[in-house]
């Protein structure tokens, strides 16, 4: 196998129809310790090298058939790496420039000088086999690269999986919160024919929506009672912790302003900024509504969960002034009480969501 392979690594293809000036290029490439096979027109040639690939052609350029640069570009069109060398009439300078703008590497005019000959030879050879390694190279890297993108991604989605954890250990009432909210949105995005980046966003954005309660205090989320003005203002800042929060880890802006903006409301009565209708961004109008959906079914210190139809009425009686009226009629049209369990529509979703964000 190691004989073959040196073997092929010293082979150079000939082709001239002319049989002396053939006779005079192999019997040069010889003397650089070149092994050769050879052609009479482009076309046996095309046909020599599909049974056996040189590193290096030779080829005149006038020749019966199809000829010297239509075998140019069918070599560089089929095997982009084999070295092509030119050789060529003093009348043909036009045409050789032409196979060198088709992709060979020199040409040569008769009669050819044999010691730059074998210099031109042994340089196209060295660069055909320089450049494998280069290609095989690039993909050694390029797949290094892959696997760490990819441990990468594990570690940062564990990470906000943790965050997530950690945030929801510290309100009994909303664990699993972000979780649902997650799935309910998807499944309205996905409805509502969002890209597949889109729908990446939105996930992760609903995964984090909550994070900034991190930076609220326990006795203000679990209060049973109806809160202060100063905790309503210790609640209210949880959207930008969030954003602060998330800006280290996350590079998107589009999840960011969904994370942050998600308690924007049309009317401007929202928070934090008071923004108003399509100055809300996208991912935080759909969030907004699969968020207070949850927010009504769920059991919460200030209030009994309300039944489904309830919810979507309490959605329905907002739309136009709170929430985006499309949004809230494919909402009630597409999401019906999910189960705890996986969600099938979203496990086929969301890259950005595998494999720390799924349970």
């Amino acid at each position: 196998m190691r004989a073959m392979k040196e073997s092929m690594s010293r082979l150079v293809t000939v082709v001239d129809d002319e049989p002396a000036v053939r006779d005079v290029l192999v019997r040069s490439a010889q003397l650089c310790n070149c092994e050769c096979q050879v052609a009479a027109c482009a076309e046996e040639a095309l046909e020599v090298l599909k049974q056996r690939l040189s590193p290096v052609i030779v080829t005149d350029l006038r020749m019966p058939g199809k000829g010297g640069v239509w075998l140019v570009q069918e070599v560089r069109r089929r095997w982009p790496d084999v070295a092509i060398i030119v050789v060529t009439a003093g009348e043909d300078r036009d045409a050789a420039r032409a196979c060198l703008q088709a992709g060979a590497h020199h040409y040569f005019i008769k009669p050819v000088n044999l010691d730059e000959f074998h210099h031109v030879l042994e340089i196209a050879r060295r660069s055909y086999f320089l450049e494998r390694e280069n290609k095989r190279y690039r993909r050694h890297l390029e797949r290094t690269v892959c696997r760490q993108t990819h441990r990468i991604r594990r570690t940062f989605f564990s990470a906000i999986d943790s965050l997530v954890l950690a945030m929801e250990e510290r309100d009994s009432y909303t664990a699993g919160h972000s979780h649902r909210v997650r799935r309910y949105v998807l499944r309205l995005g996905r409805a509502l024919n969002l890209k597949r980046p889109a729908l990446q966003q939105l996930g992760l954005a609903a995964r984090l929506h909550d994070i900034g309660k991190v930076g609220v205090p326990e006795s203000v989320l679990n209060k049973p009672g109806a809160l202060t003005e100063e905790e309503l203002s210790l609640i209210r800042q949880h959207p930008g912790i969030g954003e602060r929060i998330c800006q280290r880890i996350v590079r998107s802006k589009e999840v960011l302003a969904g994370i942050r903006s998600h308690h924007e409301r049309l009317d401007g009565s929202g928070y934090p900024d008071s923004l108003r209708g399509d100055a809300i961004p996208l991912l935080a109008r759909l969030i907004a509504i699969a968020d207070s959906y949850d927010a009504l079914t769920s059991s919460r210190a200030y209030h009994e969960p309300r039944t489904p139809s309830e919810a979507y009425h309490e959605l329905e009686a907002g739309s136009g002034t709170l929430y985006e009226p499309e949004f809230v009629r494919v909402f009630v049209e597409t999401n019906v009480p999910l189960s705890t369990g996986r969600d099938p529509l979203t496990s086929a979703i969301s890259l950005l969501t595998k494999p720390a964000l799924q349970h």
